[in-house]
């Protein structure tokens, strides 16, 4: 017998279904709250609502854990690859070596991008921001797989892999595009954060080779963006795919979603302030102090969703710890020392407010080379994964509704019109 919540409204007592996750955590369902009782729920930010079931990810906001269809996030960042983990995330279960050997060869096969949507670039203005490339390139991929995203979940599988295979492409050309240097195609013998190094970074002038260890970092930092439950972005994409939108139409809309400073710009933020302090003879206690005296609390530090610390930054902080180990920089330098500021202050310890996974991302991709302007696109790819094993679950298990949320009107009533020469 399912258990069930009692709602009392002016008297009257409604009966609602509760419904328990694996991990025990329980939901109240108020699916037919507005039709059984005239009333509405009222969750501004949806903070306390589900939108729907899912297998993908976990987040345990008290115990500060993160998992990828039940494996530790920080398992996977230290045994796994993007490709693998891009596998697990879409398909559900960790590839045998078949099918990580089939589905790293549709990567290949799908990376090119049709020649026709090369010349889509020379619309853009040089100093265009590359997430606006990205998402209308993406877009745009609609017109040319127009026949078969919607024939069938098959057809809708091998969608997945072609988005997967083409984003690194788009986002690298849109890099040279910005810079002014000419687009170098993908090389199907790269392992796939090879390739779009090499596709960013190399010019036809002389020869490249990626660095073994950018390629490992970039692997690492793409697994801890992969998959964050119900964020902005992704529920973005789910909300555009509960109308039925195709793949690619949905997945734009999630890139769009990152534009705004409070979901996507944290780690310029992080990289900004690292220069105001260099260009101030490294007086970062200053500026810190400043900053905590005005209570500006910047978006690299600390993270809403955990209680504890988030375990991507607890992650991420090992990798930094790494990283500057094999490299050094000026930047490098004022970050060690703002990271022990952050982590030993008592105003932050307090506050629960460390250095998190934009903090050491925008500070490692900065100093890979990558400009500020495509961090946000860095964290896109990093995303996209989880974007589409969200939204392939709607698919398959087919029995979602368009999302149509309600609202509480606050505005005036019973307005008369007045002609606009007696206003």
């Amino acid at each position: 017998m399912s258990q069930k919540a009692e709602l009392i409204i002016k008297g009257k007592k409604y009966e609602l279904d509760i419904f328990t996750g694996t991990d025990g955590r329980s939901g109240i369902d108020i699916s037919n709250l507005y039709k059984e009782t005239g009333y509405v729920a009222v969750d501004p930010g949806f903070f306390n609502t589900a939108v729907g079931n899912s297998r993908v990810s976990r987040r345990d906001a008290s115990e500060g854990t993160l998992t990828y269809r039940g494996y530790d996030v920080g398992d996977l960042v230290k045994n796994s690859t993007f490709v693998e983990t891009a596998y697990l995330l879409i398909y559900g279960d960790l590839p045998k070596k078949e099918q990580l050997t089939d589905f790293s060869k549709r990567l290949s096969k799908h990376s090119l991008i049709h020649e026709d949507m090369v010349n889509l670039f020379d619309g853009f203005p040089g100093k265009a921001h590359p997430l606006a490339v990205l998402s209308t390139m993406v877009m745009s991929l609609s017109s040319y797989y127009s026949e078969e995203y919607e024939e069938s979940i098959d057809k809708g599988v091998d969608q997945v892999s072609r988005l997967l295979a083409k984003v690194r492409t788009i986002s690298a050309f849109s890099y040279k595009k910005m810079i002014g240097q000419p687009f170098i195609y993908p090389l199907d013998r790269l392992p796939y954060c090879s390739n779009f190094l090499h596709m960013l970074f190399s010019v036809p002038a002389e020869s490249y080779n990626v660095d073994p260890y950018y390629e490992k970092l970039l692997n690492q930092l793409w697994i801890l963006y992969a998959e964050h439950e119900q964020n902005v972005a992704a529920t973005t994409v789910q909300l555009v795919g509960s109308t039925k939108a195709n793949l690619f139409a949905s997945i734009s809309a999630g890139i769009s979603a990152l534009w705004g400073s409070r979901e996507g710009g944290q780690s310029v933020a992080a990289v900004e302030l690292l220069e105001e302090i260099l260009e101030n003879n490294g007086d970062f206690e200053r500026i810190i102090e400043e900053m905590k005296n005005s209570d500006m609390v910047p978006t690299f530090i600390g993270h809403s969703a955990y209680e504890k610390t988030s375990p991507r930054a607890l992650v991420a902080r090992e990798i930094f710890k790494e990283f500057c180990g094999n490299y050094i920089s000026p930047i490098l330098d004022v970050a060690k020392k703002v990271e022990n500021y952050f982590l030993n202050d008592p105003y932050f310890i307090e506050r629960n407010l460390y250095p998190n996974l934009e903090f050491y991302s925008g500070v490692m991709f900065y100093s890979m080379g990558i400009p500020k302007n495509m961090f946000t696109l860095m964290q896109a790819i990093g995303k996209l994964p989880g974007w589409l094993a969200h939204w392939r679950e709607l698919r398959v298990n087919n029995n979602y509704k368009k999302a149509r949320p309600r609202q509480i009107y606050t505005g005036e009533m019973n307005r008369k019109y007045v002609g606009i020469d007696k206003r």
